[in-house]
């Protein structure tokens, strides 16, 4: 009797309609709602923050009316997103790419979360997923931009729309496919000369942001005394200084790409007519900022023209990369190969000094920035070349060890004992 019960209530477990369908136990979610509704919460978070640094500014200056504090609040965020800012005698064109970053950031976040959390059937739900966040992050962007003004300062609507659109679509839809781990079988899509390209260049591309990274502390090093006395003489207070110390790691990317744009050779601007570069340094009138004093002011130190070295060597761990990543083993493919992942690096990394150009106020200060064409001619041959070295240099070591390896007795046959026959 308890056998046939045992067997009976084993039977009643077993059947299907007792088990849990494997798609109901997870998300139901329509992936583009989740996506439209997180990237509106990011710009809505991202609002509140600037508003809650112009309220303590406010306060802490105890100058003009609450609202045109909440006014510069909305315009210090549209300018962070890239919104750019114009008016009588004014003209910020300039992105102050570290809040950028930070907004970007947190939209891939949100993407990956809500492609992870949700439904999502095929790569059409992430089409339509990003479209969502695009159109989510977009509308907000464009609603405050055309009905916010300070003084006849205005943000540039066109460009709102077109900045917020943007960083919602590449920020957000990298975060929808890595949620939705599509980003691999995408890749595997490309042929393997592209992603060997694409790969090298990009890490060719992180090697000349490490080389400005450290350019711009060395400098900032050297010239410490310079920085402690601007921000001393600027008498900003606690409260000004702090948004002061904001502002200033707001714009570290941009400085970041300025130095390495210096020590790619062409250098940059900081100003109509002027140039910072290892040929030469031609400066105007600076305002008084901490963040400046990294500015050299000469270019007499015998090192500065080796700094040309530094985007062949990153070309040349593109090359490196895209060989190892990616092996060939006939030299002129290795070249090739190096080659190509150096000139997509090179070129990457010219165009990408483009987001740290652009005005950063009235009179002369209309140009600041790297020298964009002159970089990206610099960085291509340096990285073609350099890129081509390595592949090459890294499949001739690589055949060279093999052959040593080869030619050296096994371990067992230099360790195993002869045996000799024993006599009877």
């Amino acid at each position: 009797m308890r056998s046939e019960t045992m067997v009976t209530m084993t039977d009643l477990l077993s059947r299907p309609i007792l088990r849990v369908p494997q798609a109901a136990a997870g998300p139901d979610r329509p992936v583009a709602l989740v996506a439209a509704l997180g990237a509106a919460g990011v710009a809505v978070a991202g609002l509140l923050c600037c508003l809650v640094v112009s309220a303590a500014g406010w306060f802490a200056a105890d100058t003009g009316s609450f609202g045109q504090a909440m006014s510069i609040g909305v315009l210090a965020w549209l300018v962070g997103n890239g919104a750019g800012l114009v008016g009588p005698g004014l003209s910020i064109g300039a992105i102050p790419l570290g809040f950028t970053l930070l907004v970007g950031l947190a939209l891939y976040r949100t993407g990956r979360w809500a492609s992870a959390t949700s439904r999502v059937r095929s790569r059409s739900d992430i089409a339509l997923a990003t479209l969502a966040m695009s159109a989510g992050y977009g509308a907000l962007g464009a609603l405050a931009g055309g009905v916010v003004q300070f003084n006849g300062a205005q943000p540039v609507l066109w460009r709102a729309v077109l900045a917020f659109v943007l960083l919602a679509a590449v920020f957000g839809g990298a975060g929808l496919l890595a949620g939705a781990a599509m980003v691999r079988p995408l890749l595997e899509m490309l042929p393997e000369e592209a992603r060997a390209a694409l790969v090298g260049g990009l890490c060719g591309m992180l090697v000349m942001v490490l080389v400005g990274s450290l350019v711009l502390v060395a400098s900032l090093i050297a010239h410490v005394d310079t920085a402690l006395t601007l921000a001393e003489g600027m008498h900003a207070g606690v409260t000004g200084g702090l948004i002061l110390a904001l502002v200033g790691v707001a714009l570290v990317p941009n400085a970041v790409l300025c130095a390495a744009a210096f020590a790619a050779g062409p250098g940059f601007a900081l100003g109509t007519g002027t140039q910072v570069s290892p040929s030469g340094i031609r400066l105007g009138l600076l305002p008084d900022f901490p963040l400046l004093a990294a500015v050299p002011s000469t270019a007499t130190a015998w090192w500065l023209p080796g700094l040309i070295v530094l985007p062949v060597l990153a070309g040349g761990v593109a090359g490196w990369v895209a060989v190892r990543r990616f092996p060939v083993f006939s030299l002129d493919r290795a070249a090739l190969r190096g080659a190509l992942a150096g000139l997509l690096g090179g070129a990457g990394f010219g165009l990408m000094t483009v987001l740290a150009t652009g005005s950063f106020g009235p009179g002369r200060l209309q140009q600041v920035g790297p020298d964009v064409i002159g970089t990206t001619a610099v960085s291509v041959v340096a990285f073609v070349l350099g890129g081509a070295f390595a592949a090459v240099a890294s499949r001739l070591l690589g055949g060279l060890l093999r052959r040593t390896r080869s030619s050296e007795p096994a371990d067992d046959e230099v360790t195993q004992p002869i045996r000799l026959p024993l006599s009877p």
